[in-house]
């Protein structure tokens, strides 16, 4: 079996190296060896040949010559005749050429690849190319047929022949001086900040650097920039999309309150339950307990610090806010009733089984626990501390994304609109400050260039 495939490969070898001969050099070969100088099998050794293959040369060359001599050969034709096959052969190619290239037309048009104000990939092009290049037709007539501008396709060509396939992939669009770009010390100072904040998202990180730098950045520009430094990391908790608003929403500041409990657990000691009061316009936490329970009076407790909170156990108002809340047994209470007919407010109770209702508090219970539940406690005044600091920060610093990127304490103190006016006047200064900066370096660069 080894030996027939080595015999093979040497065949193999001797076919493809084998020395073609011409038909001058065979009739060289053949007359050589009619004049008897040399022997026929000296002549085939020296030439390398077989002595068998010579013979039939020879023959084919005597039978040949003796065809000729008895005049058994086509009369040859004259120059005029010779010009009208080439004009009738040229006819015939270029009605081949035709026929060819409207069936290559026909088939693409099927598959909706030869198409008119359309951008062409690299493949598409280097395919027209070969096909402009392989047609009997002139370039012209080819790409009239094709629908493609001369200057398109040469432009194609030339990118072609200087980089290859590579030149026919399309450049981005891009101008050559953008005169809103950000310069570089802001951009380093952007990513400063994202360093320093790392709990922060581009969202909230573009409006406190607008806030505290008084130089406006955008939300986007914001993710482009620590994309591009490899800054945008998954949260350590589960993002879910929010419903963008509720069907009835507050219109004022203490006209409603949202209750709930919650609840953790600290090692060693068990369950704690947090009961919290959030106005519903502005979701501001008014009032928060950290309970053993979740009894009526943990709830009428909580709302004695938010009515001393805002002060509204001191005045006499018309409207004071009406309670929402699900229907958890403290709420259905007869005590949490009477203390509430007592203090002039009205109950409302969610749908059961519908914590949508509630979902302010419900979003405030996943937003609060995204970040506490990121460690354990082990004494209820961690806890209690802890809940401090966020409750803070919530109120004070969280920018919030449905109140256009205020706080809640902004907008529950009455000083949203001044806070948003004051950004509008920053991008407005930004902005301008960056079209002056353009002017100014395409200035410098047409002195230089003059």
């Amino acid at each position: 079996m080894t030996k027939s495939k080595a015999e093979k490969t040497v065949r193999d070898i001797r076919r493809r190296t084998r020395k073609h001969y011409s038909a001058e050099d065979k009739i060289r070969i053949v007359i050589e060896g009619l004049r008897g100088e040399t022997s026929v099998a000296a002549l085939c050794r020296r030439e390398g040949i077989n002595s068998n293959l010579y013979y039939r040369w020879s023959k084919d060359f005597l039978e040949a010559g003796k065809k000729r001599l008895a005049g058994d050969t086509v009369r040859e034709a004259n120059t005029g005749e010779v010009k009208a096959l080439r004009c009738e052969a040229q006819s015939l190619k270029e009605a081949l050429a035709e026929s060819v290239l409207e069936n290559r037309l026909l088939k693409k048009s099927l598959i909706g690849l030869w198409r008119r104000y359309v951008r062409y990939s690299a493949s598409e092009k280097y395919e027209l190319i070969q096909l402009v290049q392989d047609s009997d037709l002139s370039v012209r007539q080819t790409l009239k047929r094709l629908s493609i501008n001369r200057s398109t396709f040469y432009g194609w060509l030339e990118r072609y022949v200087k980089d290859g396939l590579a030149g026919l992939f399309d450049k981005p669009a891009k101008p050559g001086h953008v005169w809103n770009k950000i310069s570089e010390e802001h951009q380093q100072a952007m990513v400063q900040m994202a360093l320093d904040e790392t709990d922060l998202s581009p969202r909230e990180l573009a409006v406190k650097y607008t806030e505290t730098m008084s130089y406006y950045v955008s939300e986007s520009s914001m993710y482009r920039l620590l994309k591009s430094y490899d800054l945008i990391t998954s949260p350590a908790y589960i993002l879910m999309q929010a419903g963008d608003k509720f069907d009835q929403p507050s219109a004022w500041v203490n006209e409603l309150w949202q209750t709930d409990f919650t609840y953790f657990k600290i090692i060693g000691w068990g369950w704690y339950y947090l009961s919290t009061i959030l106005d519903d316009y502005s979701r501001f936490i008014v009032a928060w307990r950290l309970c053993t329970t979740m009894a009526a009076s943990d709830v009428t407790d909580t709302l004695d610090d938010a009515l001393a909170f805002t002060g509204l156990d001191q005045v006499h108002v018309d409207h004071k806010p009406r309670l929402l809340s699900d229907n958890g047994p403290c709420y259905i209470s007869g005590q949490l009733a009477d203390y509430l007919k007592d203090q002039g407010m009205s109950h409302t109770r969610g749908r059961p089984y519908h914590p949508q209702t509630q979902g302010k508090i419900e979003r405030w219970h996943r937003s609060m626990k995204n970040q506490i539940l990121l460690d354990h406690y082990y004494l209820p005044s961690e806890l209690k501390n802890q809940m401090q600091r966020f409750v803070q920060y919530y109120n004070h610093e969280r920018y919030h994304e449905s109140l256009d990127n205020l706080t809640p304490a902004d907008v529950y103190y009455g000083r949203g609109q001044e806070v948003l006016k004051q950004r509008k006047l920053i991008k407005q200064n930004t902005i301008a400050l960056r079209r002056q900066l353009h002017h100014d370096n395409l200035n410098k660069v047409n002195q230089s260039v003059s």
